[in-house]
């Protein structure tokens, strides 16, 4: 931002003022978005001087706090088992210093000595004689002094956990918040946490110490919280080259012609999500099993659309989890968790097999889905018929106006994108982004060719969803052919001109909100069952009731592996004319 634009008045002030923006990972710790300070002076020229120092001052205040980072599980127990160790450490070596029976029986022999040669006053005044004798009394009775002094502050931190009060253990939080430089704001619900999770640690140690008292040394911490910590779910940073972020650089590079830009676009969202979960600056030995085992159940508490809702604006991963037991969103299936798992998987796979690290992290942590559980439904055939036989398909009002009765025929988009679903079984998505070279003859049949090929804007699901689909007789019956005619005599490039690719490079965006709106205005679509995609389902059902296995009519549909054919559009003259016969087998009573 440049300087002049950091100094503005503010309503109602002669002065000028330095407004900062406040980094979107700081804003919760900062508690604004932005700040305002007053230069103290009413000149232009001479705020832009008075700014540099305050500037200055807040820039290096953020470049501190960016330092720090967003305590990971791992973070905490650390700290807490730290805390735990260096206090008994600290009581070996207290008790290893007390004076034996033997030194207590000398420093009095010694003393006597002492009295008797007039080297130490003595007298019948019994505060003499106790200040005489203090060091000798407090060697002797030390042990009950120290036994007493740690039964007291027991029973003080176990009353000040009950009731939440954190004022006996904040100078260890706040030494661990420094030392580890953690991203925890005094006073949050993070620094009560990290302070009551330091005192059940100090519970802990003064429990074994009582056990010492009692002469038992072999005792372990009863509390799950004081346990030692994961040796690599802590702090180790990675070296210049190999930060998370450069490695998936790397890898994405490597990988890039694998998977459209939309997906690494989407994926880079979710790995950052998963690296700030492990703690972005950490050592790659973050990536554990145990780390992806973590990620995925704090995935069953994360909200749908979580970065896009206002509520969570500015949060952290877990901040966003934390402020949803509150707000109440609702959070992601486990087939969009399985989803967020895919997108570390490629990544996981890569470091494994480029000896960063030495485990299988994913394998087994799919949630197990039940693909037999059908979500999406076929329209019956009375749907169908209410579609197919509605204003739109027929002769409608107009546009805007598609579910009412008129003398407007509609034949764009609107019209052929059902159609050719019904005989095509393609997704939406595949048949929006359709270009008119996508539709040619092959050995004398005209077919669809969908496939990735011919603009960077195309995408396909898998490789082998690239295919030749022949197109139906119904559909040349209707007019098909004339309308793609007119769009090649028209110079079009796209089959459907109309629509527009989204800001994800989509054309499905507005057919997909058309027709939804559009099903439930006909009384087909009441909810989540029925959509679009219901006529893949369909044409599923149509291909089987013609006597067709599914492994038979798979490839129609996209459903097989890689292949050239395809690819390129290239297929023999036989398995064509066998792929025409099964499309040709698709009827509908309707």
């Amino acid at each position: 931002m440049a300087l002049a634009s950091n100094i503005q008045r503010r309503g109602g002030s002669a002065v000028y003022y330095v407004r900062l923006a406040v980094p979107k990972k700081l804003q919760s710790i900062v508690g604004k978005k932005e700040i305002w300070k007053s230069t103290g002076v009413r000149d232009p020229k001479a705020a832009r001087v008075a700014a540099l120092p305050i500037l200055a001052k807040y820039r290096a205040q953020f470049e501190e706090l960016s330092q720090r980072q967003e305590p990971t599980p791992g973070d905490l127990q650390a700290a807490v088992w730290r805390h735990y160790e260096t206090l008994l450490n600290q009581d070996q070596r207290e008790r290893a210093a007390l004076p034996t029976a033997g030194m207590v029986e000398r420093a009095g022999s010694q003393l006597a000595r002492d009295i008797e040669a007039g080297a130490v006053e003595w007298s019948d005044d019994p505060l003499v004689q106790l200040n005489s004798a203090l060091d000798i009394l407090a060697m002797k009775h030390g042990p009950d002094f120290a036994r007493s002094r740690r039964a007291i502050k027991l029973e003080q931190l176990r009353k000040h956990l009950a009731i939440g009060e954190t004022a006996l253990i904040e100078w260890a939080a706040d030494d661990v918040i420094e030392r580890d430089r953690l991203l925890i704001e005094k006073g949050s619900p993070a620094y009560r946490d990290l302070c009551q999770r330091l005192q059940r640690a100090e519970i802990q140690m003064l429990e074994r110490a009582a056990e010492r008292d009692q002469g038992n040394w072999s005792g372990v911490p009863t509390d799950p919280v004081v346990a030692p910590a994961d040796p690599t779910a802590g702090r180790k940073k990675a070296a210049p080259g190999e930060g998370l972020w450069e490695l998936y650089d790397r890898f994405e590079r490597e990988k890039k012609a694998s998977v459209s830009l939309d997906t690494w676009t989407q994926n880079r969202v979710i790995v950052g999500l998963f690296f700030e979960f492990i703690g972005e600056t950490s050592h790659v030995s973050a990536i554990t099993r145990k780390a992806v085992r973590d990620w995925k159940h704090a995935l069953s508490s994360w909200p749908v659309k979580a970065l896009k809702i206002k509520e969570f604006e500015g949060m952290t991963f877990r901040k966003i989890i934390d402020a949803n037991k509150t707000v109440g969103k609702p959070t992601i299936s486990e087939n969009t968790t399985n989803r967020y798992l895919s997108a570390i998987a490629g990544f996981c796979e890569w470091l494994l097999n480029n000896e960063f690290i030495d485990q299988d992290v994913i394998r087994g942590m799919f949630l197990s889905i039940d693909k037999k559980k059908q979500k999406v439904f076929p329209y019956s055939d009375d749907q169908l018929r209410t579609i197919f036989t509605s204003p739109l398909l027929t002769r409608c009002a107009g546009d805007d106006q598609e579910h009412k009765a008129g003398d407007a025929e509609i034949r764009n988009w609107r019209y052929w994108l059902p159609l050719i679903a019904i005989y095509t079984g393609a997704r939406l998505g595949e048949l929006a982004q359709l270009m008119t070279a996508d539709v040619r003859q092959l050995h004398g049949t005209w077919i669809f060719h969908i496939t990735r090929e011919g603009s960077r804007l195309k995408s396909v699901k898998t490789g082998g969803s690239m295919r030749v689909v022949p197109i139906h007789s119904e559909l040349i019956r209707l007019g098909f052919l004339d309308y793609h005619g007119a769009m090649v005599a028209r110079g079009e490039e796209q089959l459907f001109p109309d629509l527009k690719p989204d800001t994800r490079g989509f054309f499905s965006r507005t057919p997909s909100r058309f027709f939804a709106g559009y099903f439930k205005r006909i009384g087909v679509k009441t909810d989540k069952r029925h959509n679009f995609h219901s006529f893949r389902h369909g044409i599923a059902d149509a291909f089987r009731a013609a006597g067709y296995l599914d492994e038979q009519f798979g490839p129609l549909l996209g459903h097989t592996k890689t292949s050239t054919t395809g690819r390129y559009g290239v297929m023999s003259e036989g398995p064509l004319r066998d792929r025409v016969t099964m499309i040709e087998a698709i009827k509908y009573s309707f």
